[in-house]
């Protein structure tokens, strides 16, 4: 088979978890198929819309340069006819018997329209809510969950992106890497202010151009049961909806050796962003008076675009506190090794996790976890069994679960003992590869499940 993987982004570019997944999905499947990978760059020195060739690990990938210089427009944030052009090349090119869609985000919903013009079957992993919320995350301005999904809710939280105007964006992206925070932040109110907008038309639109997605997508992926219904809820038909957990490479995270330390060490990794909780898990853990326990944080400290405050707040929270660190980015590859100097993981989410990859990584490394209670992460956690759950947003509670682990750290092996099974990225792809194959061949959703 010939099978194009569409994403966001792809490594060696990012190394969230959706890049990874989609990265050793397209790994596997390369042993038995030809597999091509597009996806969307950020680089201002090179020409918009340009397209990077390269081989890259064993496969074909195929990097479009989209920076939003040239971004006139609310509506041209999801829909670009100059990458929809490009994409149309390629898949006169390449000849896809199926794509694999990850994820559009800085790219063009236009693309599912030439794969469809073209008679191609799509699958879609739903990694998050980004076809029913535009951020993608379900969650407002406050870090509170959005329940509505109304005209309002939406127009609090996409007051810059609607408010975007010929060279607002290019300007944008030159002005956040030259001066300070505040300074930007005034600047944007000031640009808000002036700027003419129709929001409620802005969003009717943006809301008519994704309401039929789900009938152009043959077949949708859900690696939790929690995000498969959320999208139920929202309409889509749940005959297309197939729950299917991630898979992952059983070897390069077990296969590293735990450490020994004379303390115990809490550990974050991931995303730095406000949603991921890492301040609310910072505030938890300075409550904690006892000196023989640490705190490192491994993570990208980026200024990402609308929350450029949040690295200095992090560097300012850690600040006197020999026992937090803040270890830098990381690549997956060395999640084992990372894994493997950590005794208990964090995952103090605010959003509405889907499984996140790096939970499951801890349990091959035999590390419990202390997560939230929220989204499909219960869907992992047997609370008090392979680790422990606490109220999202409570930093009290957080606390509490970390105290109980200092108290009694004998529960560490205990939880060891009772870790779940994961699956591995073989068995995913070679269920994959079935429903491709099924999908080529004109079956209908009801007929895919395996």
């Amino acid at each position: 088979m010939k099978i194009l993987q569409v994403a966001h982004s792809f490594l060696p570019y990012t190394t969230a978890g959706t890049e990874v997944y989609s990265y050793k999905l397209s790994k596997e499947l390369a042993k038995r198929h030809e597999v091509y990978v597009f996806f969307r760059i950020n680089d201002t020195k090179k020409r918009e819309y340009s397209l990077t060739c390269r081989r890259f690990e064993g496969l074909d990938t195929y990097a479009i340069n989209h920076t939003f210089r040239a971004c006139n427009s609310f509506s041209g944030t999801y829909n670009d006819k100059a990458i929809d052009a490009k994409f149309a090349e390629l898949l006169d090119t390449v000849k896809p018997d199926i794509v694999h869609m990850h994820h559009l985000l800085f790219l063009s919903c236009g693309a599912i329209d030439e794969i469809k013009k073209r008679g191609t079957p799509i699958v879609y992993t739903l990694h998050d809510y980004w076809l029913i919320c535009y951020r993608g995350q379900l969650i407002k301005d406050d870090l509170t969950i959005c329940e509505g999904n109304s005209i309002i809710e939406c127009k609090n939280c996409l007051k810059y992106p609607l408010s975007i105007r010929r060279h607002s964006m290019f300007l944008y992206s030159r002005l956040r890497k030259r001066i300070p925070g505040f300074s930007l932040e005034l600047l944007k109110k000031l640009h808000l202010a002036v700027a003419r907008s129709n929001p409620e038309i802005e969003l009717e639109k943006w809301k008519d151009d994704f309401k039929d997605i789900h009938s152009k997508i043959d077949l949708f992926m859900a690696p939790s049961s929690f995000v498969k219904n959320i999208f139920i809820e929202y309409g889509f038909p749940a005959e297309k909806i197939l729950y299917s957990p991630y898979g992952f490479d059983l070897h390069h995270v077990a296969s590293v050796p735990k450490s020994k330390s004379k303390v115990l060490r809490f550990g974050f990794m991931g995303t730095l962003l406000p949603v991921k909780g890492v301040s609310l898990l910072i505030s938890a853990f300075k409550g904690i008076k006892n000196k023989n326990i640490r705190l490192s944080i491994y993570g990208k400290l980026f200024p990402y675009a609308g929350f450029d405050y949040y690295p200095n707040l992090l560097k300012k929270m850690v600040k006197g506190d020999a026992r937090i660190e803040l270890m830098g980015g990381y690549d997956n590859k060395d999640s084992g090794r990372i894994l493997a100097n950590i005794d208990v993981l964090v995952v103090p989410s605010l959003w509405l996790e889907n499984a996140p990859l790096v939970i499951q990584e801890a349990f091959l490394a035999k590390t419990p976890v202390i997560a939230s209670r929220i989204g499909g992460i219960p869907e992992l956690i047997n609370d008090g069994v392979n680790g422990l759950l606490f109220k999202p947003g409570d930093a009290d509670d957080l606390r509490g679960k970390m105290q109980s682990i200092i108290d009694n750290p004998r529960v560490i092996e205990e939880f060891q003992k009772n870790m779940p099974g994961v699956r591995s990225i073989e068995d995913d792809a070679r269920q994959i590869e079935e429903i491709y194959k099924k999908l080529i061949l004109g079956k209908e959703p009801s007929a895919i499940y395996v």
